[in-house]
């Protein structure tokens, strides 16, 4: 069965957290359809949002609903038309909010990002509690 939209999103946010529980984070997935917040990360008292966008294929993203803003980043996960074959894990680009604007194509009513413009990010892990002005909690 060829997994729709929803859960290819659905799947790739439980990948995602499970990826940030490894690495020692503290990973809350958000409930419901509409949200921009996928995932609340949480480590050493600090906190950060994150917003996962997926795709089966490997060309382009949509990012209509990214905006930016401070402590939040998107995650993109990429399965390369993979996604059926558990063998093959998806590649994963970490990308602060703030640097999406500078990578978006528009077309019409699509703001879209090419897999080509997410290369420096790719398993950017590391992004995460580099600032300074992180949220404390």
């Amino acid at each position: 069965m060829k997994a729709n939209g929803y859960n290819t999103g659905i799947a790739s946010e439980y990948y995602i957290a499970s990826l940030l529980f490894r690495q020692g984070y503290e990973a809350y997935i958000s409930s419901g359809n509409m949200k921009s917040v996928d995932i609340r990360v949480i480590k050493n008292s600090k906190a950060i949002s994150i917003d996962v966008k997926a795709v089966q294929g490997y060309s382009s993203l949509i990012v209509n609903n990214v905006t930016e803003q401070p402590d939040h980043f998107i995650v993109f996960v990429i399965y390369n038309d993979k996604f059926d074959d558990v063998t093959v894990m998806p590649e994963v680009f970490v990308v602060p909010s703030d640097k999406i604007k500078d990578m978006v194509k528009v077309y019409g009513d699509q703001k879209r990002i090419y897999k080509s413009k997410l290369t420096e990010y790719k398993n950017n892990w590391q992004c995460f509690f580099e600032a300074s002005n992180i949220l404390t909690i």
